[in-house]
């Protein structure tokens, strides 16, 4: 799925993008890439990843996209074992056992901008329950990919309408047992 969509004329924002995986992924083929993370834990991790792998060609940005501009408090559940890094930092969700960390918002439509990108073909989105938010301060950005792939909890639905008044055309669900991710591809695009 990612190979055809991803190439050497590509620039890939990365929103949720936790230790790099899609990053690094795409800093391989496509000619630009911004990584988006704000968990310091994961951000350590993906700035390794992002100069391991020789990425000359991505900017990591360390913040929340939302909705507007602020700080927000950025929950993160204690690791069940040492030197885990969770997967579910959240601005939205509460944990039992949670660090709480300040973090500075905004939104993605301003991160683009900042990072001097010209054009955005593909965004992936994966912000444990804040996809909403991030999609509600993207409404430049959002008009631009050929693709985007986003993660959708039950309680953010709505966002596959939003995308679909875009022109964008769902044209596959993952389910991961609670929560699925979507890829939306321009209407005039094919698999």
């Amino acid at each position: 799925m990612l190979p055809s969509l991803i190439d050497k004329d590509t620039v890939f924002v990365d929103v949720g993008a936790y230790m790099g995986f899609y990053t690094v992924y795409a800093c391989r083929r496509a000619r630009r890439v911004l990584a988006v993370e704000p968990n310091p834990m994961a951000l350590a991790y993906l700035k390794a990843n992002v100069a391991l792998n020789n990425c000359h060609n991505t900017i990591v940005a360390a913040e929340v996209a939302s909705d507007k501009m602020g700080v927000f408090k950025l929950r993160i559940p204690r690791p069940a074992r040492r030197g885990h890094i969770p997967t579910t930092a959240s601005i939205v969700w509460s944990f039992e056992e949670a660090l709480e960390v300040d973090v500075e918002t905004d939104t993605l439509d301003n991160i683009v901008d900042e990072a001097g990108l010209d054009t955005v073909d593909f965004v992936k989105i994966d912000v444990e329950g804040a996809e909403g938010l991030v999609v509600k301060g993207a409404e430049r950005t959002l008009r631009k990919p050929r693709a985007i792939l986003i993660e959708i909890w039950p309680e953010n639905t709505w966002i596959i309408s939003c995308l679909q008044a875009l022109e964008y055309k769902l044209t596959k669900v993952i389910d991961h047992h609670g929560y699925k991710n979507y890829l939306f591809l321009k209407s005039k695009q094919t698999t």
